[in-house]
């Protein structure tokens, strides 16, 4: 009798791991032997942490940070290839959830996406293509998520038009963002999108800090003229980094 309740309370068990909002274990044929790729990859952070507090916003995907350290070091990757890297691999990661309707990949899987995409930034090809503009408008949406009234006043401005609007988000992937210009209409546009994928707690130097960092020099050239656009209302993140004039609206 207490064999049977053990047995059935196993079975309930593994039922109840199954489901969507569980913690889904690993099958054993998982752990393959690795080549190595895996010391690339920081730890997971778990969704309770997810979150941007300059951009008041909680996260609602969990990405796979790089070790930028290692992965210029092994791979002889500038700061711009490497951060493009961890884009790529993450927007691999995320097509291939979404076409086989499930919550992982296999490790196995995600070491294939990781070499798949290395060998296409090697090869010159990018997930998040330069502006050839001279002037870059990096305009943060976050504020304007739930409204966009004020949003689309801006981008209204003769000023936007004098140079390459970009949106740039901290609270959405590459696919979040992409899905909400379409819902409010700002896609075919040709308005680039920079989202929290290019985001590291690695600094220029390769050495690990206290905050997240996007070097705007580095992604977009030192020959660019780039301007910073947020509201009045808010702090510019510090996450932001690089030789750029703040506009105020």
């Amino acid at each position: 009798m207490i064999i049977s309740g053990l047995l059935l309370g196993c079975t309930r068990l593994t039922k109840e791991e199954s489901g969507p909002n569980s913690l889904q274990r690993r099958k054993v044929e998982e752990y393959f032997v690795s080549s190595g790729v895996v010391r690339y990859f920081l730890p997971e952070i778990p969704y309770w942490a997810n979150f941007s507090e300059s951009a008041n916003c909680r996260r609602e995907e969990s990405i796979k940070y790089l070790d930028l350290k290692m992965v210029r070091g092994s791979l002889s990757l500038s700061y711009e290839e490497a951060i493009q890297l961890q884009l790529m691999l993450n927007n691999m990661i995320f097509e291939l959830k979404a076409e086989k309707h499930i919550g992982h990949i296999p490790f196995k899987e995600e070491e294939a996406l990781f070499f798949k995409a290395s060998d296409r930034i090697q090869a010159g090809i990018r997930s998040f293509r330069i502006p050839k503009f001279k002037r870059i408008n990096l305009i943060w949406i976050d504020p304007f998520l739930e409204k966009t009234e004020g949003l689309r006043t801006l981008m209204a401005k003769n000023s936007i038009s004098l140079g390459h609007p970009v949106f740039v988000s901290l609270c959405l992937t590459r696919s979040g963002l992409d899905s909400w210009m379409k819902t409010n209409k700002f896609a075919n546009k040709n308005i680039r999108m920079l989202s929290y994928e290019m985001l590291s707690p690695y600094n220029l130097n390769g050495e690990l800090k206290t905050k997240y960092h996007i070097f705007v020099d580095e992604i977009f050239g030192k020959n660019k003229k780039t301007f910073f656009y947020g509201p009045k209302n808010r702090p510019v993140p510090q996450v932001f980094e690089g030789n750029f004039k703040i506009i105020r609206y």
